[in-house]
C-alpha cells in the first residue's frame, strides 16, 4: 500500500506536499475508526520512505536513436529528430528484485493456472498467462482453486 501511494502521489500526480499531508490526515481520520494508521503520516514519513528505497547497482544508461527508413517529401517532424532513450539492465534489475527480501514469496517462478469458483480460468498475473505458460521448460499441472 506504501509503495503505490507514494508513487501516486509523488511519480503520476506529483502532489504538493500540504495537499499530500491534508489528504493523509482525512487518510488517518478514517482508519482511526478500525483503531489503524494510513500508508504515511505526513509527506516527510512518505518522502522519507521513498529516499530510504535502495538503488541497487543499477545504473542508469543511455543511447540515441533516430528514424532509419526513407525519409519521404512530407516526413513528419518526428521521423526527422534524434532521442535519447535513458534504461536500467533489466538482468541487474530483476537480479536486484530477488535479492531484495521484500520480495520472498511474493513472485511465481513457475506458470500456472487460476480458476475461480465456477472453474473458469482467471488471468491476472504474467504467470498465470498463455505466453508463459507457452514457454515453459516443463509444464507440471499447477491449478489454483479458491476456498
Amino acid at each position: 500500500m506504501q509503495f503505490l501511494t507514494g508513487d501516486f502521489l509523488f511519480r503520476q500526480e506529483e502532489m504538493s506536499a500540504g495537499n499530500i499531508d491534508i489528504l493523509l490526515d482525512l487518510w488517518a481520520l478514517n482508519m482511526a475508526k478500525h483503531d489503524d494508521l494510513g500508508p504515511f503520516s505526513s509527506y516527510e514519513h512518505m518522502y522519507s520512505t521513498i529516499d530510504s528505497i535502495k538503488q541497487g547497482d543499477a545504473p542508469w544508461k543511455s543511447f540515441t536513436t533516430s528514424y532509419a527508413g526513407e525519409l519521404g517529401p512530407n516526413a513528419p517532424s518526428w521521423q526527422l529528430e534524434e532521442y535519447e532513450v535513458w534504461f536500467r539492465d533489466p538482468d541487474v534489475v530483476l537480479r536486484n528484485m530477488l535479492d531484495n527480501p521484500d520480495f520472498d514469496g511474493q513472485i511465481d517462478y513457475a506458470p500456472y493456472i487460476d480458476v475461480d469458483k465456477a472453474g473458469n480460468r482467471k488471468f491476472n498475473e504474467f504467470m498465470s498467462g498463455n505466453f508463459a505458460w507457452r514457454h515453459a521448460v516443463s509444464h507440471v499441472f499447477l491449478v489454483r482453486v479458491p476456498y
